[in-house]
């Protein structure tokens, strides 16, 4: 979905519009604060989409019991990446989790994901999106309820991509 939805962007005026997807599978929001200062500037981009995914949820299996700073976490990671985006002139555009089947998600390289921590880190990026003015973009209801849209009950399948494309387009992504 993010490649479609950054071609349409870029259609809509080449000479104007560069978009830097930031969606890297396996990423934390820690590690696309750290990485993104050297990585934009050469990119000029008008936009700059940042997907904080389930991954910001996880429980690590290696440490289980502890504590989940989610809302701190999101907040500092996201500052950091916002004041980076105004120094480029870009636009922060944050990208919520989408909805994961917790019965399938079992043990994943030493993650394990539960549909709480999940809904606690969407209500964290929205309410730091709407304090901050930054656009929020909501992907938890296309894939909600719909297993057979995911590859493992986490990952979505080709038509579940489709339908998180869909979803945006409709909504003038």
């Amino acid at each position: 979905w993010t490649s479609r939805l950054a071609a349409a962007h870029i259609a809509g005026n080449e000479a104007a519009h560069r978009v830097f997807n930031l969606a890297v599978p396996g990423s934390f929001l820690s590690d696309v604060s750290e990485q993104t200062p050297a990585l934009l500037a050469p990119r000029l981009p008008d936009t700059l989409l940042v997907a904080a995914g389930v991954n910001d949820s996880a429980v690590r299996l290696d440490a289980p019991d502890a504590p989940y700073d989610g809302p701190a976490h999101i907040a500092r990671h996201l500052g950091s990446l916002a004041a980076t985006a105004l120094s480029h002139h870009a636009r922060l555009v944050v990208v919520g989790p989408t909805w994961i089947d917790e019965s399938r998600t079992g043990d994943y390289e030493g993650l394990r994901f539960t549909e709480a921590r999940v809904l606690a880190l969407r209500e964290s990026l929205r309410e730091w999106c709407e304090a901050h003015h930054v656009d929020f973009l909501d992907l938890w209801e296309p894939l909600r309820g719909r297993p057979e849209l995911l590859v493992d009950g986490v990952h979505p399948t080709a038509e579940g991509h489709e339908a998180l494309y869909r979803h945006l387009s409709v909504r003038g992504c």
